[in-house]
């Protein structure tokens, strides 16, 4: 009798384990995205990826905190902080959110006690959107991050990695694509679009779901490449950093505008860029096709970061001031006070 209640104790005892590992492993485990999953629009990208809304959230690098991840809902209300180092290059789908991490580009290093005090932290990290279950993915330094699918692509600067890695999202599957310095901050369609770096400067399109084909969509000197309906909008670096777009189906191509355009983002109805050419420093918007083209703010301005409501930016040498304006011109340009 003895033995058999032992028998059946040890039974239920390993039942129970089995059953809290079971529920260990699943709250932990990273589930793996749709195919068509894309982490942040390219225009946010180019800028630095400091601005993502996602699933009634947006997330930023809050300029009065050293850079450090904020959450607000997109009316800037609900504001909470999420990390104490700078962050950049958001991207995030479903429960997570990744960026590039760097207390060298943070001063909130300086707040830091014991071993995290003398410390440098930086590289890819994921975490869950609350701020939790910080992880790292890779160390190194990175300049350029997209999530397509259930991959991060990311642009390693320096080292053995040098050039455009991937890394499943659960940090499985770390690979070197390519040693060529390429951006994949444009995807679409489970397709990265990017200038050539090494051998031209053509618009080439990586197929994520093809072992990472590539091929030449456009020919040119093309840069910052983003693509909306049938076209592609892109800077035409062959005359003047011009704004353009091309016609993916009719190949037919548009001169948006002849200025020099320094930074530019976009939504499904305007365009909105900087140029800091001489006797036109200004911030402007203009509808797709380029008319309407009108003068939000005098200045040489970067940082151009779309929401669904408003439009962020940062003037040259203020990097611990951003400014805002509604995206429907309900209200006058003002400071953004990311601390109330």
């Amino acid at each position: 009798m003895d033995n058999k209640r032992v028998i059946i104790g040890f039974s239920v005892a390993i039942i129970f384990v089995t059953i809290f590992v079971l529920i260990y492993f699943l709250r932990n485990q990273v589930p793996l995205n749709d195919e068509t999953a894309i982490g942040n629009n390219a225009g946010n990208l180019y800028n630095g990826g400091l601005v993502l809304e996602m699933d009634g959230k947006v997330y930023f690098s809050n300029p009065l905190d050293s850079g450090a991840l904020y959450s607000m809902n997109p009316d800037e209300t609900d504001l909470k902080n999420l990390t104490m180092m700078a962050v950049r290059n958001l991207v995030g789908h479903g429960k997570y959110v990744y960026y590039y991490m760097d207390t060298t580009e943070s001063n909130a290093s300086s707040d830091l006690k014991g071993l995290g005090r003398v410390s440098t932290f930086y590289g890819l990290y994921r975490s869950q959107t609350n701020g939790d279950k910080q992880k790292l993915l890779d160390r190194e330094m990175i300049s350029s991050i997209q999530l397509v699918g259930s991959n991060l692509y990311y642009t390693v600067t320096t080292g053995s990695k040098t050039g455009l890695n991937k890394i499943r999202i659960d940090g499985e599957k770390q690979d070197t694509v390519t040693s060529e310095l390429i951006d994949p901050s444009c995807a679409a369609n489970s397709k990265i679009y990017y200038s050539g770096v090494d051998l031209d400067h053509d618009l080439h399109m990586m197929d994520t779901l093809s072992e990472n084909a590539a091929s030449i969509v456009l020919s040119g000197n093309i840069w910052q490449p983003i693509i909306q309906g049938d076209y592609v909008y892109y800077i035409d670096a062959a005359h003047h950093y011009r704004l353009c777009r091309a016609n993916l189906v009719s190949g037919s191509n548009e001169v948006l505008t002849n200025s020099r355009v320094d930074y530019y983002n976009m939504n499904e109805f305007n365009i909105f860029y900087s140029t800091s050419e001489a006797g036109n420093q200004t911030l402007r918007v203009m509808k797709l096709d380029g008319s309407g083209n009108t003068v939000i703010a005098e200045g040489i301005f970067h940082g151009l970061s779309l929401t669904s409501k408003y439009l962020y930016f940062k003037a040259f040498g203020v990097e611990n001031v951003m400014y805002h304006i509604p995206i429907d011109g309900s209200a006058p340009l003002s400071t953004f006070n990311p601390s109330r």
